[in-house]
């Protein structure tokens, strides 16, 4: 995948003409901001971009949590137990044997009991049937002793109450049937996807911030032509007027132009309504809310009536943020999918650690800690679930045939877009001159109207008529002119060529 990754010396740039822009543009009363100015204000104040910035360091962190997954745990844990009642761990009292001192055996210091054949020694220790000579044995078949010590039930009491006990334990994971691989693949992924999306919310910003830019540069052009059709019909009811004065032309022919004038004045009104709710809307999108801007007044005169180089390029659906995040999210479910077969097979895992008890189980539990270490391998096999391991399975296989499907439709939609847009670029593009034509087609017939009028070969309502038409013309003309910008960053959006304005 591609990724699209900031160049230093570019963002260095970016920022700077940043801080130009909103500290030095303030001490003009207008701003004239272009094009690029605005997508830079837009990029560097848009709360959405913010969002999508936090969510791709998220994604970062999430990533390296993930990598810790294959290091070893460390953890301490503590107890503290009172109990109500000391422990008494006989329930009878017990009666032990006492034994000559030639049966312990003194290699292992264990009583020996094949001493007790020999005759000597099993006359001094048990008991002796007078009859047979033989030992005496109980119901178990055990030998009667001569000689018990009694061990009292009620004197063998551990009066401790409180019990503590604390640990330091590390696990460190050997086998677990590759999860711990595929979970990192999948924060990985998901790493891309934030960035993908922070990519797609950058352009979305440009695109807003185009299309609102594009507004307004349509609404100043209409206001300077409703500017110039007022000034057209307040110089013709002048010369109405003058004419009138004369007796060349009858009052009714002057009322006619007036109320044309007064039309203009109305469409003057609502240009300048238009375009100051336009540049209203424009300084929210790039954080200029409350100041008065101004789009550079050359900004119509800069449009090429020409095809760019990006139309005639190949372009690929690949080359869309969508597409690269679908490529994410369907490796996304490859590794889902892996992680329910891994649940097929055994977890293992080293553990070890060392802890401390009190009272101390190897010192006679006298009321002190006592620790020992330890260190063993747990392994967790899974047997029977009901098929709960192989439904997931099947759900996972299925849910990435689905991711896939989506990628080949989303492939085939923005092949049709590019399409689309790419024929929509035309028309517009043709339309455009065709209306510049037309407008000078209307500009040199107003001319000719108003000099008929004047050597009283026409009447006024032809001039009239011309003016209204220079005017309408004049307008299709700049709503091409933008329409043109508009389809043109359509189809830089389906491309991906937008992507080289982001930064």
């Amino acid at each position: 995948m591609k990724m699209r990754i900031m160049n230093p010396d570019k963002q260095q740039f970016t920022c700077l003409l940043t801080l130009i822009t909103l500290f030095v543009f303030p001490l003009s009363a207008q701003q004239k901001l272009t094009l690029d100015v605005c997508r830079t204000l837009a990029l560097e104040q848009n709360r959405e971009i913010r969002i999508a910035q936090n969510e791709t360091q998220a994604a970062t962190h999430a990533r390296k949590s993930a990598q810790t997954q294959y290091l070893p745990k460390v953890s301490f844990g503590g107890a503290w137990l009172r109990t109500g009642k000391a422990i008494q761990p006989l329930e009878n009292d017990l009666f032990l044997p006492v034994v000559p001192f030639n049966t312990i055996d003194p290699a292992t210091g264990r009583f020996n009991p094949e001493a007790l054949k020999d005759p000597e020694t099993a006359m001094n220790a048990l008991v002796i049937n007078p009859q047979t000579g033989a030992p005496m044995v109980d119901q178990a078949g055990n030998p009667i002793f001569k000689n018990y010590a009694m061990l009292p039930a009620d004197q063998l009491v551990f009066d401790h109450k409180n019990n503590y006990y604390a640990r330091f334990t590390v696990t460190q994971p050997i086998f677990t049937g590759f999860k711990i691989t595929e979970a990192n693949h999948i924060a990985k992924r998901a790493e891309n996807i934030a960035k993908e999306k922070e990519v797609l919310t950058r352009a979305e910003v440009v695109a807003k911030t185009d299309e609102a830019f594009w507004r307004v540069v349509s609404l100043q052009e209409k206001l300077k032509l409703a500017n110039a059709y007022e000034a057209l019909l307040d110089r013709l009811v002048t010369d109405l007027e003058n004419m009138y004065a004369e007796g060349i032309i009858t009052r009714n022919d002057v009322l006619k132009a007036q109320v044309k004038q007064n039309e203009a004045k109305l469409k003057t009104l609502q240009a300048e309504n238009g375009c100051a709710l336009s540049k209203m809307a424009l300084a929210q999108i790039i954080g200029m809310e409350g100041r008065d801007i101004e789009i550079a007044p050359d900004t119509m005169d800069k449009f090429p009536l020409s095809m760019p180089p990006s139309f005639y390029q190949e372009a690929s659906p690949d080359n869309r943020a969508e597409i690269a995040m679908l490529k994410e999210k369907a490796a996304i479910m490859e590794s889902k999918r892996n992680i329910e077969r891994s649940k097929f097979m055994p977890d293992v895992a080293l553990t070890g650690g060392y802890g401390w008890m009190n009272p101390n189980p190897y010192n006679g539990l006298r009321s002190e800690f006592g620790g020992n270490w330890s260190v063993g391998v747990m392994v967790s096999i899974p047997i029977f679930t009901w098929g709960e391991r192989r439904h997931d399975l099947h759900a996972a296989k299925l849910k990435m045939e689905n991711v896939q499907l989506e990628l080949n439709e989303a492939r085939e939609m923005i092949d049709l877009q590019i399409r689309q847009n790419r024929y929509r670029y035309s028309e517009a593009l043709k339309k455009a001159e065709m209306t510049g034509l037309s407008r000078k087609q209307a500009e040199e017939n107003m001319r000719m109207a108003k000099e008929n009028l004047m050597e009283g070969r026409s009447r006024l309502t032809e001039l009239l008529e011309a003016q209204l038409q220079w005017e309408n013309a004049s307008s299709e003309h700049i709503d091409a002119l933008v329409e043109m910008r508009t389809t043109l960053l359509e189809l830089d959006k389906s491309t991906g060529e937008i992507y080289n304005h982001l930064y």
